[in-house]
């Protein structure tokens, strides 16, 4: 019965061919059960349904493991997260460009408000002129720190801000001159504009671009720029014709510039000084400083006949600006009249004073000592003869009972314009006297300036062997104003930073230029002759002038032994002063009191 049956079912037929083998090419590929492809969803190879467990492997490029990777944090589960996380990282990379570029725009104005409140520009100004004015600045003080200035970047751009102030939208009332006010200027061109309908801001501030200007030309007086690569040389290492020898160039700087490709690096500096001294709308302290500078220039480039008379041309500026000038000044030999501090008589004002002072010294540096002594002694009988007026101080003002009270008042009140000052547009500061007032003197005392026009005088009556007695008379007694104008413990008046600078120069002048007489006083044959004869002061009775003693009693041995001891003591003070000083400033702080 068996074997009936396996008869039966051999007699059915095989319906089902058989498949042929798979003759492709590719290798087996098992499907990875961690990642969730579209395989799952649509079949790429065969019809029949795909499930997780049972599906076929996939036929397609094997993923590399980085797309492996990426496909499996892009799968359906984590669509949505990895969509939030793109759209965080963009919102947040969006705000935090927004917030560097707006702390870099606060951080920016910061700077320019505190650069405006320390040394503030004009108000009238565009704002771009304004910055092309504090950017020159800055790098004329070096405050980057690299320990040089850049002279060609300075130029550059004070030179675009006064194209701006000249020709741009500032030069809005800016008047050509007419003929020049009939002045030839040779080399240079035109004259300066006229600047009367501008404000004083305004004028400071264009007087400031010119003299940075005329500045920037005497540093580049020597240079070259090479117009093929823009860079600024010395004219020095010019390879050309007229330079057969040229300095050689560090390798590090190229090739040399060639004769054909070279140009002057800026304009010369009395194209900008005549902007001035031509110029309109000016005032007369501010043309003088042009006349000082131009003069000191021409000085340096071996013309003193040429600066002599551009000094000259300072002291006629000077007087020129006084209402009453017939009579005060002599014509042909520049000396003050003595009739100045008469009554009725006219007066000199401290910009004549100064023109007079300026043009003597030049005088006595070419060597004409003649001429520059009774200058220099008309000056300083002109100052000692002054009117005096006392300017009334807080501390003097104050009575016994009030004193605390008004400090404390007085602390409000500054603490109340501090405040209110952050709030205001802090102006340009512009002198409140123009020097062209009567002179008057602030104090019944000698002041430093007297002192240097004593040591002026000292030095030039000790050229002559004849009159050596009376040059130490005259540096023994400027020495003498300066240490008592700086011992402020004797009740002295507080002095501005600019004047105690300039009493320790006339200080540390006043002793070098005394050892130097004593020793030569020593040296001679007949020292001790003149050592017996003191300090008598000769042929002009200065002593007159302060008071029968010099306006203090030194209290100093006539002996040159004596004063030789002095002028160590003196010394060793002064080497005390600066070392305390240089320690001072290192800690951050400023400026120090004489140490009498």
């Amino acid at each position: 019965m068996f074997s009936r049956r396996l008869l039966r079912l051999s007699r059915i037929p095989n319906l089902r061919r058989p498949r042929p083998p798979n003759l492709s090419s590719s290798p087996f590929k098992s499907r990875l059960f961690t990642q969730n492809s579209q395989l799952l969803l649509v079949a790429r190879h065969t019809p029949r349904p795909q499930l997780p467990y049972l599906a076929q492997p996939s036929f397609a490029r094997r993923a590399s493991p980085f797309d492996q990777h990426v496909l499996r944090l892009l799968s359906t589960e984590n669509r949505v997260y990895v969509k939030d996380q793109l759209w965080l990282a963009a919102r947040w990379t969006a705000i935090g460009w927004t917030v560097l570029v707006l702390t870099g725009i606060a951080y920016f104005g910061w700077q320019i408000e505190t650069d405006e409140r320390s040394r503030p520009t004009p108000a009238e100004w565009s704002f771009f002129t304004r910055n092309l004015l504090r950017g020159a600045r800055f790098d004329r003080e070096d405050r980057a720190g690299t320990g040089r200035v850049d002279w060609a970047k300075v130029a550059s751009t004070y030179l675009a801000a006064l194209v701006r102030l000249e020709e741009g939208k500032d030069a809005r009332g800016v008047a050509e001159l007419v003929d020049g006010e009939g002045i030839s200027i040779a080399d240079v061109g035109r004259a300066g504009y006229d600047i009367t309908g501008k404000s004083e801001q305004w004028r400071a501030g264009y007087f400031e671009v010119l003299m940075g200007c005329a500045e920037a030309a005497e540093q580049l007086h020597d240079m070259v720029v090479d117009k093929s690569r823009g860079l600024v040389y010395p004219g020095e290492v010019v390879v050309g014709p007229s330079h057969p020898d040229p300095r050689p160039l560090p390798s590090y700087l190229g090739n040399p510039p060639r004769e054909e490709d070279v140009a002057p690096a800026f304009e010369a500096p009395e194209v900008f000084y005549m902007r001035v001294l031509t110029g309109r709308g000016f005032s007369t302290q501010q043309r003088l400083d042009a006349v000082w500078r131009y003069a000191n220039w021409l000085e340096l480039q071996g013309t003193p006949q040429t600066a002599g008379e551009v000094y000259k041309w300072g002291v006629d500026i000077a007087l020129a600006a006084l209402p009453l000038q017939d009579g005060i000044i002599d014509k042909m030999t520049s000396v003050l009249s003595a009739r100045t501090s008469d009554a009725g008589a006219a007066v000199v004002s401290p910009n004549l004073l100064s023109a007079t002072k300026a043009l003597a010294v030049h005088r006595a540096r070419t060597g004409d000592e003649s001429s520059a002594l009774p200058m220099l002694l008309s000056i300083l009988r002109a100052r000692s003869t002054a009117p005096l007026v006392i300017e009334s101080s807080p501390r003097n003002a104050l009575t016994d009972g009030k004193t605390t009270n008004a400090s404390e008042s007085a602390g409000l009140d500054a603490l109340s314009q501090s405040i209110v000052g952050l709030f205001q547009t802090r102006l340009m500061a512009v002198p409140s006297q123009t020097g062209d007032e009567p002179f008057t003197r602030p104090s019944a005392e000698p002041s430093c300036e007297e002192s240097e026009l004593m040591l002026y005088i000292g030095e030039i009556l000790s050229a002559g062997s004849s009159a050596s007695s009376e040059g130490l008379a005259w540096t023994r007694q400027a020495v003498t104003i300066a240490e008592a104008a700086l011992d402020t413990k004797q009740g002295a008046r507080p002095l501005p930073e600019a004047e105690r600078i300039k009493c320790r120069a006339c200080l540390s002048t006043g002793v070098a230029n005394w050892e130097t007489m004593l020793q030569q006083r020593m040296a001679s044959s007949d020292g001790a002759s003149e050592s017996a004869r003191g300090t008598s002061a000769g042929w002009l009775d200065w002593r007159s002038w302060f008071g029968g003693s010099g306006g203090r009693n030194d209290g100093y041995e006539d002996s040159t032994v004596g004063q030789l001891r002095h002028v160590a003591e003196l010394k060793m003070r002064l080497a005390k002063q600066k070392v305390d000083e240089d320690l001072y400033r290192s800690r951050g702080g400023g400026g120090i009191v004489w140490i009498g």
